[in-house]
């Protein structure tokens, strides 16, 4: 016969080279610059995380979320975090040009699971987690955040010395952190900020500026009832009283007398 039908297995292609194209790879720092300069954005593909010599995650990318918009994720995830250095996060990004129909993710970490006798520890564990919305702060913390929590004395640049308003002062550490902050608004939108926080201006004095000094700064600027509470992987802002608790909170801030 001169007809015949063929049909290229995609999925066992993939998992039998990819892993050792991975291989052949040297991982690249999880820096902006690296980031920027050697990654295709908007690709299609499959990358892997390390922290240091160990696999730690295994994720991919679609045509929604390229390879810079994920990895840049990633990097701001694990900055301003105790028990971790970014400097130490290092990435192997691959652009695989024809896709199947098939969990390549899944397929990785089961390949990888099964050639070091262990899960990539930060797959599953809460790590590159969605904001789960104020509803939600009573939820017990993840893994990942348990093992690395913010760290609110870290040193920000993006408030500089002299006067600020209030509200201005809360939207950069909303824009900046690089983690979650929410604060409260009483109803209105989060860019106009509560009503606490109108005509009330703060100074930043000359010197490093930490996270926890902001905070202070806000604090000492409202009333007498608003909180910061810092959460394994948040921080956020409202009234609270006293006996209020969150599970997994680290501290709890007031203003200073």
């Amino acid at each position: 016969m001169g007809y015949a039908e063929f049909e290229l297995d995609i999925p066992a292609v993939m998992r039998r080279e990819l892993p050792m194209y991975f291989d052949a790879m040297e991982a690249s720092p999880l820096t902006e610059e690296s980031i920027r300069n050697e990654v295709t954005d908007g690709a299609q593909g499959a990358y892997l995380l390390y922290l240091g010599d160990q696999l730690v995650y295994v994720g991919k990318t679609d045509s929604q979320v390229g390879f810079r918009s994920r990895l840049s994720r990633h990097l701001k995830f694990v900055s301003h975090r105790h028990n971790i250095d970014p400097a130490d996060v290092r990435f192997k990004a691959v652009r695989i040009f024809v896709f199947s129909n098939f969990d390549l993710e899944a397929m990785l970490i089961e390949e990888y699971t099964k050639r070091n006798d262990a899960r990539p520890v930060w797959n599953y564990s809460g790590f590159g987690s969605n904001d789960p919305g104020r509803n939600r702060e009573r939820q017990d913390p993840a893994d990942f955040d348990l093992e690395f929590p913010v760290d609110i004395d870290r040193e920000v640049k993006f408030l500089p010395p002299g006067e600020h308003t209030l509200l201005d002062a809360v939207l950069a550490l909303k824009a900046n952190l690089p983690y979650i902050f929410r604060y409260g608004t009483g109803g209105a939108h989060w860019r106009r900020g509560h009503e606490a926080m109108s005509d009330v201006t703060i100074r930043v004095l000359e010197g490093p500026v930490t996270t926890r000094q902001a905070l202070m700064l806000v604090l000492g600027g409202l009333p007498d009832e608003w909180r910061a509470t810092v959460l394994p992987n948040r921080v956020i802002l409202y009234p609270e009283r006293d006996d209020a608790n969150y599970p997994g909170q680290v501290e709890a801030l007031r203003r200073q007398p």
